[in-house]
């Protein structure tokens, strides 16, 4: 090329074939890095689903681990109550039961001393001993 004239046409025209292929390069790196791209995304979409199906299993199971704890104490805290309760009955009908026998003891004890009096009296052996004792003397 000389100076202060154009370009040949066959220089433009290999100059523009250098630019094409340079352009056509740099188009195939391009979509190379734009395929390897779509493929990590791919594999980022596919690791997600997976975490996502380990996360909802994960959740599923401990939920139902959770129900069975809570069935279980509360089955637990229901024998408890109802042993409790049966101790407090237990305890209430004893308790009745040692208060019966008490007055029971009482109204035996007061029947007989009073049977006796009632026969010494009756009999006059009352009246024998007051008269012995406190005017024969």
């Amino acid at each position: 090329m000389t100076e202060g004239s154009r370009p040949s046409m066959f220089e433009t025209v290999k100059d523009h074939d250098e630019k094409i292929n340079n352009h056509e390069e740099r188009i195939g790196a391009l979509e190379k890095v734009d395929q390897k791209h779509e493929e990590r995304l791919k594999e980022l979409e596919e690791q997600s689903i997976k975490l996502e199906n380990t996360i909802l299993k994960t959740s599923t199971e401990t939920r139902e681990v959770m129900r069975e704890q809570t069935e279980k104490q509360t089955e637990k805290l229901f024998e408890l109550l109802k042993t409790a309760m049966g101790i407090q009955s237990t305890r209430s009908t004893q308790n009745h039961e040692f208060k019966m026998l008490k007055w029971n003891t009482i109204a035996t004890i007061v029947m007989k001393v009073s049977g006796a009096l009632l026969g010494l009296l009756s009999s006059g052996g009352l009246l024998y001993y007051y008269v012995t004792e406190f005017w024969l003397k």
